[in-house]
This record gives C-alpha cells, sequence and structure tokens, in this order.
C-alpha cells in the first residue's frame, strides 16, 4: 500500500469519520437548541417583564405615598365632600392613578374616585395615622403593556395578560386561554412550556404568575411562540449544520489532499535523490524550502550527500596516500643501510599517507656498535616556523621518555594539533615521529594507525641498520679493544702503501708488544691482563692523529700505520706513546707494571712493499727486546 493511500485512510480514520459523527451530533443539538433557544428567550423575558411590573408597583407607591404626604390628611378622613376633594387632588399629583380609595379604621370604604377599568392594573396601598386610627389610601394604576411588548417584540414571541383565565391584554388573541396545570396564584418563578391553542394557532407558551399584592387581582404573564414558528427554526438550523458539516467535510478533504501532496511530493523527491545517490550521482540534491521537518529532513539528506561526497574525497585521498605509502615504505625497507635517507623517507611517507600538514622525525645519536650523531628531519622544512619546530622538539623527546603519550591528540598552537609516536622496537626506543595537522581536520583513527605502522616500519629498519653496523664492525674490529683487527689493519696498510707510492710520500710502521705480560696474567689474573690490554689501546687513541690507524695485531701486540710521516718523526711520537704506556697504572693490579717494546720502519725507505715493512718493523721490535726492553728501536 503506497504511503499516499495510507495518508488517505488515516485522515478519514482520524479526521472525515468523527467530523461527521460530530456533525451529526451537533445537527441533534442544534435541533434541540432552537427550542432551547425559544424557552430560554421567553424565560428572560417573562423575568424581565416581572420586574418591569414589579418596578412600575414601587413607583406607584412611592408616588402615592409622597402625594400621600403632600395631601390634608385631615381632609382625607373628614367629611365625604373634603375627602372626596382630598382623593381628587392624590390623583392629580402625577400618581398616574385611575382610582383611589379610603378605607377608614374599621376596614370600610369611606371614599373612592375614579374607575379602574378593565385593564391590569397596578395596586399601591398607604397607611395614614389620624384621628380614631389608621387609614388606608389605596391607588389603581393601569400596567404600561408598551413597556411588557417593547421586551416580548424584538424577540418575536407573542404576549398576553390573563387573568380569570382570559387574555385581557397582550399580543395573544383576546377571550380565554388555558392556564398552565398546577400554577397556584401568586407564582414567582417560571413555569415549564406548556402547549397551548389559542387563534386556531398551536402555540409553545411558557407563563409567570407575578405576587398577587402587586395587582388589583390575581394576574399570569404569559409568553408564546407558534409551534409553527418553532418547527421552522429548528429546520433551519438543521440545514444550516449540515451545511456548515458539507463544506467542513469539503474543506477537510482539501486539506487532506494538500497535507497528503504536501508530505508525498517532497518524499517523492528525496526518493528520486536517494536512488541517484545508490546508483552513484550523489551532487543530485533535493530542493525543498520549507520550513517544516520534511524541510527539515530535505536539509539532513542534502548535508548527508554533501558528507558522503567529503568521504568519498577523502577515501580516494587515503587511498592515494596509502598507495604512496606502500611505495614509500618500499624505500624504507630499501634504505636499509644509509640511516639519514631511511629518517627523510620515513617523514615523507607519514606525511603523504596521513595527510599531514607537515611530520617531524628524530633519531637521537646511537650508542654501541656504530654511534652517529642525532638526525633531525622535517617535512617539509619550510612549514616548521613561527615556533612549530620548537613544538615538535618538544613532544618529539616527551614520546621517546613516555611512550603511553602515543597516539594522543595534542594542542600545539591556535590552528595546529599533534600526534607523536615512538619509533620503537620492543623496548629499545630508536627515535619518536611526530605528525602535525590543521585543527580543524584532526587525524582519523585510520590515519593515525598508518602512522604508527610506519613508525614501527622505520623501527624495524633502524634496528637493521644498526645490526648491520654492528655486523660491519665486528668483521674489521677486536671485539676487546675496540681497535682494527688484523685483516683491518692489513686493508689499511696496502692501502696506505699504494697511496704512498702512487704520491711519492714517506710511510712509517710501528709495531708495538707489552713486555712480559704473561707475568702480568700469572701474577695478578686474565681480568687485570685484559684490563691493561685496553688501556693500552686507549692509550694509543688517544695520542694519535685521526688520519693514523691502530689495530691490535694479535695477543698483547699492536700496530701503528703513520701515512706521511717521516722515520723520524714516527720514532718520536713512538717514543711518546712507550712513555704513555709505562705510566698506565691498573686499578685491580697496582703493583703491575706495564711497558712496552716498539719496533718502527718505513716507506720505501726500509721496504718497498707492505710484507716487507712489516718484516722490517718486525725485526726492529724484536732487537729492541734483545736490547733490554721498553725502548724504541727502528
Amino acid at each position: 500500500m503506497r504511503l499516499s493511500t495510507k495518508l488517505y485512510l488515516f485522515f478519514a480514520g482520524i479526521v472525515v469519520l468523527p467530523l461527521l459523527v460530530a456533525a451529526l451530533l451537533f445537527s441533534f443539538f442544534l435541533n434541540r437548541s432552537s427550542e432551547n433557544t425559544y424557552r430560554t428567550r421567553m424565560q428572560s423575558g417573562l423575568a424581565a417583564v416581572s420586574a418591569i411590573v414589579s418596578q412600575q408597583d414601587r413607583f406607584l407607591a412611592a408616588s402615592l405615598a409622597e402625594s400621600a404626604k403632600n395631601a390634608n390628611a385631615a381632609a382625607l378622613v373628614s367629611a365625604d365632600k373634603a375627602r372626596r376633594d382630598a382623593i381628587l387632588a392624590v390623583i392629580g399629583n402625577d400618581t398616574g392613578a385611575l382610582s383611589v380609595t379610603v378605607t377608614g379604621p374599621a376596614g370600610a370604604i369611606q371614599g373612592q374616585a375614579g374607575a379602574a377599568g378593565a385593564a391590569p392594573m397596578l395596586k399601591a396601598v398607604v397607611n395614614i395615622n389620624a384621628a380614631g386610627g389608621t387609614w388606608i389610601l389605596t391607588a389603581l394604576k393601569p400596567i404600561d403593556t408598551n413597556s411588557i411588548a417593547a421586551v416580548f417584540s424584538p424577540q418575536e414571541l407573542k404576549w398576553g395578560v390573563l387573568a380569570g383565565g382570559s387574555v385581557i391584554a397582550g399580543s395573544l388573541p383576546a377571550g380565554p386561554f388555558p392556564a398552565p396545570e398546577g400554577m397556584p396564584a401568586g407564582k414567582t418563578a417560571a413555569a415549564g412550556t406548556f402547549t397551548a391553542r389559542a387563534g386556531g394557532q398551536d402555540l409553545v407558551a411558557m407563563a409567570l404568575s407575578p405576587p398577587a399584592q402587586i395587582s388589583d387581582r390575581q394576574l399570569t404573564l404569559v409568553a408564546a411562540v407558534p409551534s409553527a414558528t418553532v418547527s421552522e427554526a429548528s429546520q433551519r438550523v438543521l440545514e444550516a449544520g449540515l451545511a456548515l458539516t458539507a463544506l467542513a467535510l469539503a474543506l477537510a478533504v482539501l486539506l487532506g489532499l494538500f497535507l497528503t501532496r504536501n508530505l508525498t511530493g517532497p518524499l517523492r523527491k528525496l526518493r528520486s535523490a536517494a536512488a541517484a545517490g545508490a546508483a552513484g550521482n550523489l551532487d543530485q540534491g533535493v530542493e525543498i524550502r520549507s520550513r517544516d521537518e520534511v524541510g527539515d529532513l530535505a536539509s539532513s539528506f542534502n548535508m548527508m550527500q554533501a558528507g558522503l561526497r567529503g568521504f568519498i574525497s577523502e577515501l580516494e585521498d587515503s587511498r592515494t596516500r596509502l598507495q604512496l605509502a606502500l611505495s614509500y615504505t618500499g624505500d624504507i625497507l630499501g634504505s636499509t643501510f644509509d640511516r639519514n635517507r631511511l629518517v627523510k623517507t620515513t617523514a615523507e611517507a607519514a606525511r603523504l599517507a596521513a595527510g599531514a600538514l607537515g611530520v617531524w622525525v628524530e633519531v637521537p645519536p646511537a650508542y654501541g656498535s656504530a654511534p652517529h650523531g642525532a638526525i633531525v628531519v622535517s617535512v617539509p622544512a619550510g612549514f616548521f616556523k613561527d615556533g612549530l619546530a620548537e613544538a615538535a622538539g618538544r613532544l618529539a623527546p616527551a614520546v621517546m621518555s613516555d611512550p603511553s603519550a602515543a597516539d594522543r591528540i595534542q594542542n600545539i598552537d591556535a590552528g595546529a594539533i599533534a600526534v607523536a609516536y615512538p619509533i620503537s622496537h620492543g623496548e629499545n626506543i630508536l627515535g619518536a615521529m611526530v605528525a602535525i595537522f590543521d585543527r580543524r581536520r584532526p587525524p582519523e583513527k585510520g590515519m593515525r594507525s598508518i602512522l604508527g605502522s610506519l613508525a614501527a616500519q622505520a623501527a624495524s629498519a633502524l634496528e637493521n641498520i644498526s645490526f648491520g653496523e654492528l655486523q660491519q664492525r665486528l668483521a674489521v674490529t677486536d671485539h676487546m679493544t675496540g681497535l682494527a683487527n688484523f685483516r683491518s689493519f692489513q686493508r689499511s696498510l696496502e692501502q696506505e702503501v699504494s697511496k704512498s707510492r702512487r704520491y711519492r710520500r714517506q710511510l712509517s710502521l710501528a709495531m708495538i708488544d707489552l713486555d712480559d705480560f704473561k707475568v702480568v696474567n700469572d701474577r695478578f689474573g686474565h681480568q687485570a691482563g685484559d684490563e691493561a690490554l685496553k688501556s693500552v689501546a686507549g692509550v694509543l687513541t688517544r695520542r694519535i692523529r685521526s688520519s693514523d690507524t691502530v689495530a691490535r695485531y694479535g695477543g698483547e701486540e699492536f700496530a701503528l700505520v703513520f701515512p706521511e710521516t717521516t722515520k723520524a718523526a714516527a720514532v718520536k711520537v713512538a717514543g711518546s706513546l712507550r712513555d704513555a704506556i709505562a705510566g698506565i697504572r691498573l686499578p685491580s693490579a697496582l703493583g703491575a707494571r706495564i711497558t712496552a717494546s716498539i719496533g718502527v720502519a718505513s716507506f720505501p725507505d726500509d721496504a718497498g712493499d707492505e710484507s716487507t715493512l712489516i718484516s722490517k718493523a718486525d725485526a726492529a721490535l724484536y732487537r729492541a727486546k734483545e736490547g733490554g726492553k721498553n725502548r724504541v728501536v727502528f
């Protein structure tokens, strides 16, 4: 079932059906309310007329009392002619009374003037205290029917004043009128409606009995409306209600259609854009200008499309960077024996792979197998300015001393953040790498994983370099003294002899042998002997030039090659070396005395090749031994 069909059914269920039920109930109550309207009109009209009549009676009583006060009270209770004149004076004092009667203390009428007539009359009574007791002055005045008509006429009601079961005044037809059943004389509350027939038509009527003391007889006020008028009003109300219901239903249907189209139309656009996005077209957005939830949904969809485009673009960039990183990884692994190239390649690979603004790689000096100076590479070098180099320089040692700070984003200035990684192999910290990013585009977890992987690969490569350097050094170095070994000595001597022959320069060779070294071993132990060898190696290393070569020839014998050195100069240097060796004191063998015999030979004066040169220097060494030791022989 389509969404539009569901919306139509839903709208019909929650709007149209309740509206129909409400319309039926509304029509029913409107039909009832038309009768109630007339009933309310009659009831309020009767109450108003009753109040008007009571007010007229009070006015008559007040006027009578004022006139009686101004009249000659003695005359009112005197002889007939004087009394009549006084009564006529009361009638003439603006009371409006048609008839005035004087009743004596005994209750007998003592005088009367005027005639009441058949019209409904108001009655007012005033007591006069005079000679002989209390005299009663009674005045009758017609009820003002115009004010009664003014109440009922605007409400389209008929009215009448009943006396003795007949209409004596009003708009109802004169004549007998059925009084309401069960309505006692003097009733002041409105009775319920009743039906009556008068003047050849059926009426719906309501009656009210004013207090008996305000009139000369028991009166009943009646308000009525023809039954046909009530029925016509009910019919008109019903028709109007049905018309309004039909109009409301029509408006509801139109509103439902509008809302359904207004809702499903944008959803169709969203569906079309979503289908296009699924097909790979992420540029198709949804243009919905409404500010409701559908507009918010469209805006969110457009934002999602833009986010997907950015995400795909970043994925493509990441793939490109990863490919570059993989190619650089090959360079890293291929740079096994070039420490500087390895560090620079690692920095460039990290920058490209993670999309960093810049990468700082720092490898401190390594000690042990092949010492070297610190290596610091910044890629690109021009990026590390305005304090960024200082910040990176602080982060690198920090992460080397505390590897737990790795892979943690840190703020370094207002626009940049940094992530640092130790270049470590096992527990051996070889260096650190610091990548700097734009604060608005922090590195994702995948980028940081790539950086960590590159740092680990660089560590492995550095470890391989160190191992290679160690193996290379072990191949040419004496493991105890750290001097060149016999093989390295031979190669160095061959090279120097070749240079001396080519450039016709002199070369000297000194062969050194420690005197009575076996005695040191036998008396103080082999540890003291090893310490002596190391001490001699240290003296020789410190006292020769950087261009000279010192090697352990074998056992307690050493060899020194002096390029571009005459025999005399070599003998002088050998003498100072002999003196320095004689001054060595061993902490573990305080009584040990170490001396050395030295033989010196030169090229080309003594020999024409390296083999002969060694033989000549060795022969001079033996002559020094035979001559008493601790001396230099050439």
